[in-house]
Order: structure tokens, then C-alpha cells, then sequence
């Protein structure tokens, strides 16, 4: 079997982010035991904590998962509750931050991946992801991978900054009418029961989970370390990633680090 750990190697810059962002980790979790708040590891975190048990070895951030209204309980304690070493980062806490997810930032730290926008001077620390899910209804993986990658694509268009060129020109009127069509048939989809969890969507890659293979939550090990899970580990990473035990090759082993600064 293929050693992985000269990715993450003791005394290296991407463990030494990786055991930063840990601590990070831990304080959210013992902000939502003390009150009840549900979360879950989630996404490329969870594949680590069941494929490696831990990190995947290139990776450099957690990600974590919480029901909306986890979420708006989170973001009202934590910010009296998190050390002062740790940032609650929002729109409304940062009004300079554009992403639409609420991340736990770490002041001591400087972390740039090639998605900063300098001009902007929202904090810039590690980080952990903090992603609200929502109420999906049961729909057809090829439909519901379509409208969410046009639904994601033309936010995207429109958030970021783009080149005057005759096909942006074209998108910036074409898109509107798009997302008008989008919500028509992301409506319809959603006249039946709403029994699945996914992304808000113009965020979601087009996956969503049933609701019991998320809850009840359970523990899970990662770096040593106990934390929330969902109740089936193997059935949410099916679903996200297909054959998740297969190691990718090396052209797609990627991190985000362009620069980091670590006090």
C-alpha cells in the first residue's frame, strides 16, 4: 500500500495547519455539547475519518454540517462562547466576507488560497467550513445535478468578477432568464415531500442525503479524537463520492494553500 503520510508528515506546514484547524474543531464541539447544537462531520472531513481516521493526507480544512436551525442557535451563542483566539465568521459579522458560508476562523493564522479577494479585508485565518442543510425533495440524480450545476454556475457568474468579453456580455443577459426557468422547475420539484437534506442550492453540488442516514447522529473517531457523525457514515459518502476507498491518483491529491503564516 502507498505511504501517504509525506503529505502530512510531522513538523510540516500542512500538519501544522491541519492540527490548528483541529483545535478549531474541538472548541466548536464542546460549544455545541454544552448546548445541544447538532452538527456532524461532513463531506471531505467525514471521508477522512473513515478512510484514514483522520485528515485526508493533502487536505487543509474541516468541514462540518448543521439542520438551519443549529445553525442561527450556533451563530448566536458561539461568538459569546468561542475563545477570543476564535472568529465567527459571517456576513453579518464581516461585512467585507462574500461567501455565503459561516466559517470558525482562527485570528492567529494567515491562510490565502487563490479564491481571496484582496481588495476586500475580511479576515483571512484558518478555518473551519460550517454548511447549513436544507430540506430536499426526492428527485432524479441526472435532473437534480443539472439544476444544481446551472443554479451554482450562474451564482457564481455573478459573484465573482468578470472580463468584459462578448460572452460574459451575452451570460449577463442570458442567465437572469436561466435562473427564472431554474426556479420554475426547482419549484415544481419541491410540490412533493421534502424527505432528503442537501446544500442550499445554489451551492449544492447535486448531492443530497436521506434524513436517516444522517440521524440520529453518532460518534465518530478523527485524529484520535471523538466527534459528531452521521448514522451511516458509508451510505452519505456513497452518495457523495461513489467508490470513496479508492485513493485518487496523484494529479488529483490538491490542496488549497497558496501562502500561510502560522503564530
Amino acid at each position: 500500500m502507498e505511504d501517504l503520510s509525506q503529505y502530512n508528515a510531522e513538523g510540516t506546514t500542512l500538519r501544522k495547519m491541519q492540527l490548528r484547524i483541529l483545535d478549531i474543531l474541538v472548541e466548536i464541539d464542546k460549544v455545541c455539547r454544552k448546548h445541544d447544537i447538532k452538527y456532524w462531520l461532513d463531506w471531505g472531513t467525514l471521508l477522512g475519518a473513515v478512510r484514514h481516521k483522520g485528515y485526508i493526507p493533502w487536505d487543509d480544512d474541516i468541514d462540518i454540517s448543521m439542520l438551519s436551525e443549529d445553525l442561527a442557535r450556533f451563530k448566536e451563542i458561539a461568538p459569546k462562547e468561542l475563545p477570543e483566539n476564535l472568529f465567527l465568521q459571517t456576513k453579518e459579522t464581516d461585512p467585507t466576507y462574500r461567501s455565503p458560508f459561516c466559517k470558525v476562523r482562527d485570528r492567529n493564522s494567515f491562510f490565502v488560497t487563490k479564491h481571496e479577494d484582496f481588495s476586500r479585508n475580511y479576515q483571512k485565518g484558518l478555518y473551519v467550513d460550517i454548511f447549513e442543510m436544507v430540506p430536499y425533495p426526492t428527485v432524479n440524480k441526472k435532473l437534480l445535478k443539472f439544476i444544481m450545476h446551472w443554479y451554482k454556475k450562474i451564482y457564481f457568474f455573478f459573484y465573482v468578477k468578470n472580463d468584459v468579453t462578448l460572452k460574459n456580455h451575452i451570460a449577463t443577459i442570458t442567465f437572469p432568464i436561466m435562473k427564472l426557468g431554474l426556479d420554475i422547475l426547482w419549484g415544481l420539484c419541491n410540490l412533493g415531500k421534502k424527505d432528503r437534506l442537501g446544500l442550499e442550492k445554489h451551492f449544492s453540488p447535486g448531492i443530497s442525503y436521506t434524513k436517516d442516514m444522517v440521524f440520529p447522529l453518532k460518534d465518530i473517531e478523527f485524529e484520535g479524537r471523538t466527534f459528531s457523525g452521521p448514522a451511516d457514515p458509508d451510505k452519505c459518502l456513497t452518495e457523495a463520492y461513489g467508490n470513496y476507498m479508492q485513493i485518487p491518483p496523484k494529479e488529483k491529491r490538491v490542496s488549497h494553500i497558496i501562502y500561510v503564516d502560522i503564530q
